[in-house]
């Protein structure tokens, strides 16, 4: 070869593979800020008009979808009801919104669907087959990848080697792997856990109807505390927990009977706010799904939510609640919103006005703003750096609904809900 041929060449290759590194170090840059960057899921079940749904949806309240739910047949084919899904996906890639598949559900936890998973697992050459089918399966519907949502005894020994194989078959192709966790969750392995790129806790149905004795709250606050610390105990990372929250209800006695959250509204429509409706209809209202939002944007790396049909529209909407707390902490340049800010506001309800009480004297602040539930702001009112530690604000203007005021500083933002009557 002549020299100068080989010192270009040489000169070529270098420069090939400085580009290469500098395109795998942009790469791995993407590929990090989208891990950790906070996941709103929520169910697609595929009894309901998923077409209307998918045509009616605000996808910019999401980032990721879960169609639910697909099980597999003897020969392992996936063969539940998939109609409207070409629609959802295709509205969804063009919103940059996810979408999984998820296979099992508390359905598939018992008779001839659990049967039909636990010989397609048995052997490796039989979980080859079924997670072949499953990847024909996601290239046919371009789906985003698999949520793996099988529930109680269908957990069972070769549960751990099966999503091993899921993951090496999903991963090289660029593919998502999720779980969900409750019942029967403690059949799975803690090694197997690390496989998932994020694992979403069902941290509800505490109780219900299958319980009559036991009326209550299936999803209250503490629950949701206590399930974090559990799975983060189980060796989770914060940036791959996810925590779940309902859009519906359980009645007991003369209530008894399963309700989707905007059944609930369209019978007591003043219970948006509250907890319980009626005699005894438990569920969870705007407050308490504020609080589940603000603990998630603390303690983990996302909110999941079973099921999007679930949620009522308008201002008594759950899901924006969460979209727009969390619109709220990612505007200001902040990952996090501390449950602990040392502000209060009251009365709460409010009529006219409300005060912002701080107890913490010369706090710097930049301005206070008020955002309604879709995150538009409808008021701001600048307080010159020093937050007085009693404020009254004049919300005379607004119309009744769920509002969020919000307090920005330099480096912080504090947050607080309330309602105006």
């Amino acid at each position: 070869m002549d020299s100068n041929l080989g010192t270009k060449y040489n000169h070529m290759e270098n420069m090939y593979n400085r580009i290469m590194l500098i395109l795998f170090i942009l790469v791995s840059i993407d590929a990090s800020s989208q891990s950790t960057a906070f996941r709103i899921i929520g169910y697609v079940p595929n009894w309901i008009d998923v077409n209307t749904f998918a045509n009616s949806f605000n996808y910019k309240e999401v980032t990721h979808l879960n169609f639910a739910f697909q099980n597999p047949d003897a020969n392992g084919n996936l063969v539940e009801d998939n109609t409207g899904l070409t629609t959802l996906v295709a509205n969804a890639h063009n919103k940059n919104v996810k979408v999984l598949i998820s296979i099992g559900g508390a359905g598939a936890a018992d008779g001839t669907v659990k049967n039909n998973y636990q010989n397609l697992i048995s052997t490796s050459d039989k979980r080859a087959g079924f997670i072949h089918k499953i990847l024909l399966y996601i290239k046919q519907f371009e789906l985003d990848g698999v949520d793996v949502d099988e529930e109680g005894t269908a957990i069972n020994s070769n549960y751990g080697v099966f999503i091993q194989q899921l993951s090496d078959s999903l991963k090289p192709a660029g593919k998502y792997l999720s779980c969900a966790v409750g019942w029967g969750s403690e059949n799975i392995n803690n090694a197997t856990l690390p496989l998932f790129d994020w694992v979403n806790i069902m941290a509800y149905d505490l109780t219900g109807t299958w319980d009559p004795s036991n009326p209550g709250q299936h999803s209250p606050y503490w629950y949701a505390q206590s399930t974090i610390n559990d799975w983060l105990g189980r060796g989770v990372k914060k940036e791959n927990l996810v925590l779940g929250v309902p859009f519906y209800g359980y009645g007991f006695g003369p209530d008894a009977g399963d309700y989707t959250y905007k059944d609930i509204i369209a019978m007591y429509p003043d219970a948006y706010t509250k907890d319980v409706a009626g005699d005894s209809i438990y569920f969870n209202g705007t407050v308490t799904i504020w609080k589940k939002t603000r603990l998630a944007l603390e303690k983990v790396s996302g909110i999941m939510i079973w099921e999007l049909s679930g949620d009522a529209s308008g201002d008594k909407s759950l899901l924006k609640v969460i979209a727009s707390t969390v619109d709220s902490a990612e505007s200001t340049g902040i990952n996090s919103i501390s449950n602990s800010s040392g502000m209060d506001i009251y009365p709460n309800p409010a009529s006219d006005r409300i005060f912002i009480l701080n107890d913490l004297p010369g706090k710097r602040a930049s301005y206070i703003q008020i955002l309604d539930i879709g995150g538009r702001v409808v008021k701001t009112i600048d307080i010159g750096n020093i937050l007085d530690n009693h404020m009254e604000i004049d919300i005379s203007e607004l119309s009744k609904g769920t509002y969020i005021c919000r307090v920005v500083g330099a480096k912080t933002v504090e947050s607080e809900l309330f309602i105006k009557n």
